[in-house]
């Protein structure tokens, strides 16, 4: 399918999503301290906002010779925290990676999916990196059986894994790991990148719309769906889930929370933006910010982008996308940071 026909998919599709409207966020003063959605039996967030911050400023210094404050979004007062110093030979000797794409990402060029430039840097920084295939309109259930065959075919390594999941990637990982206490035991961490931890508003006011005109809509070479992939996404769907299912996960979640000032949301997702923001101004265009917080888990920090930039470069890989997409977003050092972080928690291993 033509560049053109999935950009008129996207574009279709937020369309449906919401009316137009201009945004605009309270001052840094104003704004609310961290806040979580939360379900009954849950309870602790471990807030690392300021080691990370710390963390992936040096990084950012280092890299790409500025600083990174216009990167992270300040909710409240962060914690102090110290910076971690972990290069990239010592974090891919310590960890192998698996990347999990989220909602309609099959759908698309290979050059478009999620991290897929970043994936390639990460391998020429020397990590073991492996991108985990999940059908970009399957189910939940689906796509955890579909994940959970490719972590178990895995070649045998002493490196632990650190899953990062996007988007509905979450819902499919942490399904895939739920049942299966001999896939956790090789994981170190999950890192959800603008996680569907407790589902989208959008899929709760617009399943039906999705199901009649878009669930089929052909869009490269992914199979049609039938509607469920979205019902999936409701958050009263997922509250259930981590009732019935939170306290199997033993991994620690790390969530990384897209929280874009006005200016840096993308054309193409300013009408759901907007709609989401009749509830509240903090969302990413897909997700308000309460619910891609993985609860109990630990916070590293809100990224100043919308649910698209964090983890596409959609702006340089999909033609005439530039002036329609806001995607300036350093995720390798991101995920460096966020592994940087992860390491100095667990602590040196036996082979270290």
């Amino acid at each position: 399918m033509s560049a053109w026909i999935r950009g008129t998919f996207l574009g279709l599709l937020c369309a449906l999503l919401a009316s137009c409207a201009s945004v605009t966020l309270p001052p840094e003063a104003e704004r609310p301290p961290p806040l979580v959605t939360r379900v009954a039996g849950d309870s602790g967030l471990v807030d690392l906002r300021g080691q990370f911050r710390a963390t992936l400023c040096a990084l950012l210094a280092d890299r790409r010779g500025r600083g990174c404050e216009s990167l992270l979004t300040r909710m409240g007062a962060e914690p102090a925290g110290a910076g971690v110093t972990s290069d990239s030979a010592t974090l891919a000797a310590r960890f192998r990676l698996a990347i999990v794409p989220g909602f309609l990402a099959e759908c698309l060029a290979p050059a478009n999916r999620p991290f897929a430039v970043a994936t390639e840097a990460l391998r020429a920084d020397g990590f073991d990196v492996t991108y985990l295939r999940a059908a970009g309109r399957g189910r939940v259930e689906h796509n955890a059986l579909q994940l959970a065959a490719e972590l178990a075919a895995l070649p045998e390594d002493p490196r632990p894994l650190v899953i990062i999941a996007y988007s509905k990637g979450l819902p499919d990982m942490l399904a895939a790991l739920a049942d299966r206490p001999t896939l956790q035991q090789s994981v170190a961490a999950v890192v959800s990148l603008a996680g569907a931890a407790n589902g989208s508003l959008l899929a709760e006011r617009y399943e039906s719309i999705y199901r009649v005109l878009l669930s089929r809509l052909p869009l490269g070479d992914c199979d049609a769906g039938d509607g469920s992939e979205i019902h999936d996404l409701r958050r009263d769907v997922r509250h259930r889930w981590w009732q019935a299912n939170g306290r199997r996960i033993t991994v620690p979640i790390y969530s990384l929370v897209a929280v874009p000032e006005p200016e840096r949301v993308s054309t193409l997702l300013r009408p759901a933006h907007a709609r989401l923001s009749e509830l509240d101004p903090f969302n990413d265009g897909q997700l308000l910010w309460t619910d891609a917080v993985a609860v109990p888990g630990a916070l590293l920090g809100y990224i100043n982008a919308d649910h698209w930039g964090i983890a596409m470069r959609l702006s340089s890989t999909l033609p005439g996308a530039g002036l329609l997409i806001e995607d300036d977003v350093p995720r390798v050092e991101l995920l460096l940071a966020a592994l940087a972080v992860i390491d100095a928690r667990i602590g040196p291993s036996p082979a270290r």
